[in-house]
């Protein structure tokens, strides 16, 4: 989908579902399309659209022509950051992309890079299709909340959609409104002041129109507490990555860190967010709509078969999950994105969030009776997070149908931040926070908290959750070369030298096993932490400039 292709107008192709059941809603497959000039009238046609837009959330296995591509953020966080290995085939060219990128050297015409820009200009497209025919709609005298609401949740994804291409791609074309004609051609990039402002605009007027609570078989849609979560990591991206002191607003005041203070403090107090009592029910059978979630993206077992764009299903868990493997843990997966020994050397002792986020080969092969095919750079580790949780296993087209929702946004992720943004104000309710979300794994409480212990918090906290590489970013980028640069990696050996755990090709599975240079990383500080844009956009359109280093 070429810029061409998605800023014309009176191209939305919208999901004829039903809104009674954000979990029907959103499990259902989008294959009727109308004009903008013909659709929208009802409020029921709003709904749709708001569907359509929604729906590109989950978006994470596109086609590039005739390839099928996974994207989504948890895997450039993982393949950019130091938590996870790409893994993969044994061969270490299976996904080559992914691998490129986790080496800093993507190419500029990278499958994952482009059809994550796809997805995220898709989903601007169809909110600003819905926004722009918005007071074309009639609703109801009794249907003045869901007005806003729908309005609301519209002007908010579509800034979620700019802020994963700010992350990403840095430098990106921005367009709020339909372009008849030609008008795509003048389209080009702007600065990042002005991309976060719009950003931070259309966060901050989606806000007050949006929900509180979701009214019940509705879950997943995002209410005003999702949205001003949101705005907490916009604020600490840009003011962390740019070395300022403020987010702008289009038209409007410029937010500070007291304005972030308390809508952190709105979300604390009023969203009705709990943390979990027991972490790894985040990511067992109670995870999906857990309490504590604050921004949930939904996925489906529909059993869909399709390789593309209708596949509803995570398709992450298919990647994440151990190859050529079957126990009562695990089903077999494609063995990508798993735990580096660093991140699991950054867990303290007794912590219980590292069994809920480390899964051990040799765990598996214990359970299975029979040792598996090792991947790429393997660390005799899983994730055992998003992965083939044999608990969720579909029984046709397992691949593609992996119905595990992705918690974007947790309570301990806000806690966190609000940790964060008080600690030179408010070092008391800095340490209260923080020590929540430390007390909850089973770790003693801290009375005086750093901003590196915050860091810290942070990693174990939400490691393999799609935050770590953007965290780093923030820091800066001689921050994040320090901690992401791999030099002279030296293989793990073996926990247990038992027959059992040697595989057909000689190798021990409870240690280290490849190529110890294939191991090594160099941030590549002239690509400034970004991907490259497109080739194939900048080919069509010459307004636009490729990104520093590319």
């Amino acid at each position: 989908m070429k810029i061409k292709d998605i800023l014309i107008a009176g191209g939305l192709v919208l999901g004829a579902m039903s809104m009674t059941s954000c979990k029907d809603y959103l499990e259902l497959t989008p294959r009727d399309s109308q004009t903008s000039d013909t659709f929208f009238r009802t409020s029921v046609e709003a709904k749709q659209a708001l569907v359509g837009i929604y729906e590109k959330l989950r978006s994470d296995y596109n086609r590039v022509e005739e390839r099928s591509t996974p994207n989504e953020v948890r895997m450039f966080d993982m393949a950019m950051g130091d938590d996870a290995m790409v893994g993969g085939d044994p061969s270490g060219q299976d996904m080559l992309y992914y691998q490129e990128i986790s080496k800093f050297r993507a190419q500029t015409n990278s499958d994952a890079a482009k059809v994550a820009w796809d997805k995220c200009f898709g989903g601007i497209q169809r909110a600003n299709t819905l926004l722009a025919n918005y007071d074309n709609i009639e609703f109801s005298t009794a249907e003045e909340d869901l007005k806003n609401n729908i309005k609301g949740e519209a002007l908010f994804l579509r800034a979620h959609y700019y802020f994963e291409l700010a992350r990403l791609f840095e430098n990106v074309p921005m367009y709020t409104d339909i372009l008849v004609g030609d008008a795509w051609r003048e389209v080009k990039q702007v600065s990042p002041d002005e991309l976060y402002a719009q950003i931070a605009k259309d966060m901050t007027e989606a806000i007050p129109l949006m929900a509180e609570t979701i009214p019940e078989g509705e879950e997943g849609r995002l209410t005003k507490y999702a949205a001003e979560a949101e705005l907490l990591k916009v604020f600490l991206f840009y003011t962390g990555y740019y070395a300022k002191s403020e987010l702008p607003v289009k038209d409007g005041t410029a937010l500070t860190k007291a304005d972030m203070v308390t809508a952190a403090d709105d979300v604390i107090n009023n969203s009705g967010a709990v943390l979990a009592t027991n972490y790894a029910d985040l990511f067992n059978q109670n995870g999906n709509y857990n309490k504590e979630v604050i921004f949930e993206i939904a996925f489906a077992n529909t059993g869909s078969g399709d390789w593309g764009d209708w596949s509803f299903g995570s398709i992450l868990c298919q990647m994440s999950g151990p190859r050529a493997h079957t126990s009562d843990s695990f089903q077999q997966g494609w063995g990508f994105m798993a735990p580096t020994r660093d991140l699991e050397n950054a867990f303290e002792d007794d912590d219980l969030r590292k069994p809920a986020t480390i899964k051990y080969s040799k765990d598996l092969i214990d359970e299975a009776g029979s040792t598996y095919q090792a991947h790429y750079n393997f660390t005799s580790m899983h994730t055992n997070k998003y992965t083939t949780h044999t608990w969720n296993k579909a029984e046709v087209n397992t691949e593609l149908n992996w119905a595990q929702n992705y918690h974007y946004i947790r309570l301990a992720d806000v806690l966190l931040m609000a940790a964060e943004l008080n600690l030179d104000t408010d070092a008391a309710k800095a340490s209260g926070y923080y020590n929540q979300v430390r007390q909850r794994a089973g770790l003693g409480a801290k009375s005086a908290v750093s901003l590196a212990d915050i860091q810290q918090e942070r990693r174990v906290e939400l490691a393999m959750e799609g935050h770590r590489y953007f965290d780093l970013l923030r820091r800066g980028l001689d921050e994040a070369e320090s901690e992401i640069n791999v030099t002279g990696y030296t293989l793990t050996p073996p926990t247990d030298e038992s027959a059992q755990y040697v595989d057909a090709a000689g190798n021990n599975m409870t240690g280290d096993i490849g190529d110890p240079e294939t191991y090594n990383v160099t941030f590549d500080r002239a690509k400034r932490g970004f991907l490259p844009i497109p080739q194939v956009e900048i080919d069509l359109h010459p307004l636009l400039v490729q990104n520093a280093g590319y």
